[in-house]
């Protein structure tokens, strides 16, 4: 069984965590159940049993190559984590699982950005499709983060009127139709959900109002 095979790696996810703690998170993911196996030294908040959001098949990794990354994504706190995840495949050469090592760097961005304004950094590499496809977690901290950086904002300072306009953006994009998406914008945002919903309300009300009057 997958789970059974999976378990031979714990102790390497557990050995890189402790190596690189306490900035890595490593998290092993169940293809078969779509569902986190095991995470050491968790900082995203995601426990084993929770669910992982891939929706890949085995066959949907054939193509792919064992190692997938490294690449780059948003924290829960909007941090840059730097990623790498290496397929996990049995004897046949079937994807049983995938590990995920998440480095949280942004306590170095500060060194990091003075040597990128000295020399000329490496192309930084597109976030792999396969593994965001169906992920709207990541996708709203995604949106969150290159809203933030477009518009020259931190979270601290958003105002109303910035904080619908990235609500609006959040809609349209389609990213509300998870139960807990609500209430995920809410907590990065650091309002109450009651706030994320009536934000919500207000921009589809709207956006409402607008249509209406077009098609008169």
């Amino acid at each position: 069984m997958a789970a059974n095979f999976l378990s031979r790696y714990i102790p390497v996810a557990d050995a890189v965590a402790q190596l690189l703690h306490p900035h890595a998170e490593v998290v092993i993911h169940e293809l078969y159940t779509d569902r986190v196996y095991h995470v050491a030294n968790t900082f995203s908040g995601r426990k084993a049993g929770d669910a992982s959001l891939l929706k890949l098949s085995a066959e949907a990794l054939e193509m792919e190559a064992t190692i997938i990354g490294p690449y780059e994504k948003p924290g829960e706190k909007g941090q840059t984590i730097r990623s790498i995840t290496s397929v996990l495949r049995n004897d046949s050469g079937q994807a049983q699982g995938l590990m995920c090592i998440n480095l949280d760097y942004s306590g170095y961005e500060p060194a990091l950005d003075l040597l990128e304004a000295l020399i000329r950094p490496k192309p930084r590499q597109p976030n792999p499709e396969i593994l965001f496809r169906h992920d709207w977690q990541d996708q709203i901290k995604l949106e969150i983060r290159d809203f933030l950086i477009e518009n020259q904002l931190t979270i601290t300072n958003l105002n109303l009127s910035n904080r619908r306009q990235l609500m609006s953006r959040l809609d349209e994009k389609g990213l509300f139709y998870a139960k807990k998406s609500i209430e995920q914008v809410a907590t990065i945002l650091g309002v109450s959900r009651a706030t994320s919903y009536s934000d919500l309300q207000a921009i589809r009300k709207s956006a409402n109002s607008i249509e209406k009057k077009i098609t008169k």
